[in-house]
């Protein structure tokens, strides 16, 4: 019976991932771990591919509504290529236990920073945004049903965050959607429902890049999980769009941030 739970945990992870922007990779790669017991670099390289698909399948659907900011996207996966090519070989050299604890410390940490940040938005912000700074640029988005949205970042520094973040979320396999959608909010200053469409949108191109190279050394089970998951992927990730526009911002962050501690908390326990 692993084809079905392969393909309800499909579905219920495509349908968070598009929601939320993480592609679903921090879902996936600890079930993996806890309940299936793969191997690391099979659990880095089967999840990678499978963030890539629901990744691939949401980004259209956030096009359609012209909400994914093009340029960012583009900008975002072009900086996270290299480490996305090169993390896959450094999983070789990693223990089960370490693999687990590491991840398990990383999300623990990404859960306390990004709850820092939703209760005090103005933490670590000790300079207000000015268009003037070397690197900031201004962005209006008008999305299909006629609502814009005015914002201004770093180009630089974002450039920066996703050129080393591509090293983390191809060796961990979870995409990197589930720490730059938070980020981008928090540090960057992008809307919601932006920021989870255009870490979409990236994903689906440096997720894609990192998951051929993870292909080509053997890290991928393409049966039962890859073709079983990444089924139920392509249903979830087209409920999760739908659901998108229905769900309060609020909660999106707060059920990110919860996921997040209860993954890690399990693996350091589990290590």
């Amino acid at each position: 019976m692993d084809w079905l739970w392969f393909l309800l945990l499909g579905i219920g992870t495509g349908c968070f991932g598009v929601i939320t922007g993480t592609g679903g990779g921090i879902i996936i790669v600890p079930v993996l771990l806890l309940l299936f017991n793969m191997e690391p670099t099979a659990v880095a390289g089967t999840s990678l591919a499978l963030v890539a698909v629901t990744s691939f399948s949401g980004s259209l659907a956030y096009l359609r509504k012209r909400l994914v900011d093009k340029r960012s996207g583009l900008m975002f996966a072009a900086a996270a290529l290299p480490g996305s090519v090169v993390a896959p070989f450094a999983l070789k050299v990693v223990t089960v236990d370490a693999f687990q604890g590491l991840l398990g410390l990383f999300l623990l940490f990404l859960a306390a920073y990004t709850l820092l940040k939703t209760l005090r938005p103005s933490w670590g912000n000790s300079e207000a945004s000015d268009p003037a700074t070397t690197g900031v640029q201004t962005r209006h988005i008008t999305v299909a049903s006629g609502e814009f949205f005015d914002y201004e970042f770093n180009e630089a520094l974002a450039a920066a965050f996703n050129f080393v973040l591509g090293f983390f979320s191809a060796f961990f396999g979870t995409g990197g959607g589930f720490i730059r959608m938070p980020v981008l909010i928090s540090m960057f200053g992008f809307p919601v429902r932006i920021a989870v469409a255009t870490s979409i949108f990236s994903l689906a191109i440096s997720a894609t890049a990192g998951a051929g190279v993870h292909a080509l050394l053997g890290h991928i089970d393409w049966y039962p999980t890859f073709i079983f998951v990444g089924l139920g992927l392509l249903v979830g990730s087209q409920i999760g769009v739908m659901l998108a526009s229905r769900t309060r911002n609020q909660w999106t962050m707060l059920l990110l941030i919860t996921l997040i501690a209860i993954m890690g908390a399990r693996l350091v326990f589990d290590t």
